[in-house]
C-alpha cells in the first residue's frame, strides 16, 4: 500500500496537464501511487496518460464517461489505496518538496488533514498565500473556511478513511464549490489537523474564468449551492457566517461573469441590497467602487471600467515581463 494517492481528474487538459504530471514525478517523496481519471476527454489527453503510465509502473489510468469533476474525484477515491490522498489539479504544478514535508508532519501529529501554503501566480507574476490557520481545532477551522482559509483540496493531504469514516464524497451536479463543500463537511466531525509551513501548490491563475459563460441557469446554480451550504450546516454556530459568505460569492460571480447577461437596471433589480456589503467583499478599491455602481444601477459601465483596467494590468505585466527578459 503506498502512503500516498495522487488523484488528478483531467478533462480536455492535453495542452497543460504535462507540466503538472512532470512536477508530480518530480518529487522527492516517492511512496506514492498516481492515479490519472481520464473524464471522457475529446481531445489528446488520454493519448497522454497512456503514455505516462508506460513510462513509470506508480502511475495508474482510468477512462471513464464524462461525469464532472466530482464524479472523477469519487472515482478516483474508489480506485485508491494510499494511507493519504490529494487531489492536484491538472493545470497547475507543484513544489518538489511538498509531499515529503505534508507527509513527515502528518505521520509526525497523526494528523487527518494537514493544510499547507500555496503560491497563486500567472505566467507574469507570483504571490505566496499563508494558509496557517489561527487555531487547528476543526470547528475553528471550519470558522476560517469561509474567511481566510480556501476550501481547495488540492492544498491539504487528508487521510483516506476520512472520507469512508464519515461516508463524505464530492457533490456531484454543481461547479465552483465542490471542494469547500466536502472539506465543510469533513470539518464537521472532530478530526486532528496539522499545518505545514511550505507552498507545495502552485496555483495557475487563468483570466479566462473572468469570461465564463454566465446566464440564469448559472444564478440558479448558486443559489441552490447556497442552500446546500445552509442544509449542511444546519445547527453549527458557523451557519450564518456560511451564507452570508455563500451569499457574498453569488453576488461576486453575477458581477464578474454577467455582463453578457445582465442590463444595468436588471442587475440592480437584483442586487441593489448589496451595496451595504461591499466594502467587506475586496481591499481593491477601484473594484469596490465599481460593485457599489453596479448595485445602484450603473452596472454596464461600471463592469466596462474594470476590464479596461484588468486589461491594463495585463499588458503593464507584459511589458514588465518583457523588460525584465531584456
Amino acid at each position: 500500500m503506498p502512503s500516498i494517492s495522487i488523484i488528478v481528474p483531467i478533462y480536455n487538459m492535453e495542452h497543460l496537464m504535462r507540466r503538472c504530471i512532470d512536477s508530480l514525478l518530480a518529487q522527492t517523496f516517492t511512496d506514492y501511487e498516481l492515479l490519472l481519471i481520464d473524464d471522457g476527454s475529446k481531445d489528446g489527453s488520454w493519448s497522454i496518460c497512456q503514455e505516462y503510465a508506460r513510462k513509470d509502473a506508480r502511475i495508474s489510468i482510468f477512462h471513464k464517461e464524462n461525469g464532472g469533476l466530482s464524479d472523477a474525484r469519487n472515482y478516483g477515491l474508489s480506485k485508491a489505496t494510499g494511507k493519504y490522498t490529494i487531489f492536484p489539479d491538472p493545470d497547475d504544478w507543484v513544489s518538489p518538496d511538498g509531499l515529503d514535508r505534508l507527509y513527515a508532519t502528518a505521520e509526525r501529529e497523526q494528523a487527518d488533514m494537514t493544510i499547507c501554503d500555496l503560491y497563486r501566480e500567472d505566467e507574469y507574476s507570483r504571490h505566496y498565500v499563508s494558509q496557517r490557520p489561527q487555531s487547528l481545532q476543526a470547528e475553528d477551522v471550519l470558522k476560517e473556511l469561509f474567511s481566510t482559509i480556501h476550501g481547495y483540496a488540492w492544498n491539504k493531504l487528508i487521510r483516506r478513511d476520512v472520507y469512508t469514516r464519515f461516508g463524505i464524497c464530492y457533490p456531484k451536479g454543481i461547479y465552483g464549490c465542490e471542494d469547500q463543500y466536502t472539506m465543510a463537511a469533513i470539518l464537521l466531525h472532530d478530526i486532528k489537523i496539522a499545518y505545514e509551513p511550505v507552498a507545495f501548490y502552485h496555483y495557475m491563475y487563468n483570466s479566462a474564468s473572468l469570461t465564463r459563460h454566465y446566464d440564469e441557469r448559472t444564478y440558479e446554480m448558486d443559489m441552490h449551492v447556497l442552500e446546500m451550504f445552509r442544509t449542511l450546516l444546519e445547527g453549527n454556530a458557523v451557519q450564518p457566517i456560511a451564507v452570508r459568505s455563500k451569499e457574498n460569492a453569488v453576488f461576486v460571480r453575477a458581477f464578474w461573469n454577467g455582463r453578457d447577461y445582465y442590463s444595468s437596471a436588471a442587475f440592480r433589480q437584483r442586487f441593489a441590497s448589496f451595496q451595504d456589503r461591499v466594502s467587506s467583499l475586496t481591499e481593491m478599491t477601484v473594484v469596490k467602487g465599481c460593485m457599489v455602481a453596479a448595485c445602484r444601477g450603473w452596472y454596464q459601465p461600471a463592469i466596462k471600467m474594470v476590464f479596461f483596467l484588468f486589461g491594463a494590468k495585463q499588458l503593464l505585466k507584459r511589458v514588465g515581463a518583457l523588460f525584465h527578459k531584456k
